[in-house]
């Protein structure tokens, strides 16, 4: 499927080679493969280390879109002709709701941290009374026991749903073994729980008592996730691979 950024000028902004609305042509913005590369840029900027590229985010996470373009533009090759239109419709058309924007002109990443951000102002509403967290089926009894902590983020992420669990873990090993979280209890004792999309919800820890086994589920995967899994782990490998001819020399 072509994932082009283009916009109709009637309709605004979409994924793909023809407005999905109308069905006719519209200007490109950007090809697939600079959607891809930027959007690994943004998700290394606002997630992981702002200050390879010069940016400071405030302790929320958030950053000025004229800030970011500048620094992308001239250490990006490729990029020099990046505008803040560019990022902001990318943004608007990403389907795994990455990255939020506000009506201030900021963009911040919702979820992924790897350094310290301070997501206290996400809302609290709306939150299913069950969360679900994926784990190996070799650290589910520590988990069980010990409770959840964040490993190589900041924040804890929970799916809304048994099945995102699954799926997300799926990423990551053969057979994930999905463990419940009782959310009315765990917010009780003081703990908050924050809504970062409608799939994806962020606490700081989760103390073992909060936890539960939950009845498991047949979980069927589409052809797209199918693929989408594959394309994930063969893109891991091809990253290991590089790592390992660099360690060799």
């Amino acid at each position: 499927m072509n994932m082009d950024l283009r916009e109709c000028h009637v309709h605004g902004p979409f994924r793909g080679t023809v407005c999905p609305v109308c069905g006719m042509n519209a200007r490109l913005l950007m090809g697939e493969r600079e959607v891809d590369k930027l959007s690994k840029i943004l998700a290394g900027m606002l997630r992981h280390f702002p200050e390879r590229y010069g940016v400071r985010l405030d302790e929320h996470g958030w950053v000025r879109i004229a800030d970011i373009v500048p620094p992308i533009r001239m250490n990006i090759n490729g990029f020099r002709w990046l505008t803040p239109e560019h990022v902001e419709t990318m943004i608007k058309t990403e389907e795994r709701d990455r990255y939020q924007l506000d009506d201030t002109g900021r963009v911040r990443a919702r979820y992924g941290h790897t350094i310290p951000v301070n997501m206290d102002d996400l809302p609290t509403d709306n939150i299913p009374d069950s969360l679900y967290y994926q784990t190996t089926p070799e650290e589910d009894e520590f988990i069980q026991e010990s409770g959840i902590s964040p490993s190589d983020k900041t924040w804890i992420h929970l799916s809304g749903t048994y099945r995102k669990a699954y799926f997300s873990g799926l990423f990551h090993v053969e057979e994930p073994k999905i463990i419940g979280v009782r959310v009315p209890q765990l917010v009780e004792s003081g703990m908050p729980v924050y809504r970062a999309t409608d799939d994806i919800y962020l606490v700081a820890s989760v103390p073992g008592e909060f936890l539960f086994t939950p009845e498991k589920e047949e979980i069927v995967l589409s052809d797209e996730e199918k693929e989408m899994i594959s394309i994930v782990k063969e893109k891991r490998e091809q990253r290991k691979d590089r790592q390992s001819g660099f360690d060799s020399y």
